[in-house]
């Protein structure tokens, strides 16, 4: 449940609507967050760098508990984002790393937390994202680094060389998944 205090939120756009709803928002006195890559995109004729979310359908506003319902009425804006029947918040944090992400112009993919496998925690201890935190991704290229943004289950992934992680110990926790054996008969 949201507060009097502002939270960042996660909204669900129209399709291919995210700038439109954008504008939208800020017009309506909104405070707006909308992750944009640089993609170069080739026609026939021409190659071009084009600015194009990094979440598609979804868009992050800094909202109120008064402010749930003006905010859904806002043109391209189809829901709020709710896991559980609860309005799905975003940390600070995860905002403010997603925007240093991008300003870094790091290649950033997104992709469900579902799949991915979740490792050690880690630190980046140099370069642009000295003293981010995130998870050591198991399942792609070794050295992957993923944040994840926990309100919508999506994690940022990026390429960050091992040399310049530490893992995190004090982080550590047990494995306590039962261990099955299975006998073929």
């Amino acid at each position: 449940m949201l507060s009097s205090i502002p939270q960042w939120v996660a909204l669900y756009t129209n399709p291919r609507f995210e700038k439109k709803a954008e504008q939208n928002l800020k017009e309506a006195g909104f405070e707006v967050y909308l992750p944009l890559r640089k993609e170069l995109h080739s026609w026939s004729d021409r190659k071009k760098w084009v600015e194009v979310p990094l979440l598609k359908s979804y868009i992050f506003a800094k909202i109120t508990s008064k402010q749930e319902i003006p905010v859904v009425n806002v043109s391209g804006i189809v829901s709020l984002v709710k896991f559980r029947g609860h309005i799905a918040t975003i940390p600070e944090e995860e905002i403010q790393m997603m925007k240093d992400f991008i300003a870094a112009e790091i290649n950033v993919q997104v992709q469900s937390v579902e799949r991915l496998h979740r490792g050690a925690k880690v630190r980046i201890h140099s370069g642009p994202l000295a003293g981010k935190v995130g998870v050591l991704v198991s399942d792609c290229e070794e050295g992957n680094f993923a944040v994840e943004i926990t309100g919508i289950s999506m994690a940022m992934v990026i390429y960050v060389d091992k040399d310049l992680m530490d893992e995190l110990q004090e982080d550590k926790k047990p494995d306590v998944r039962k261990k099955r054996k299975y006998t073929i008969r």
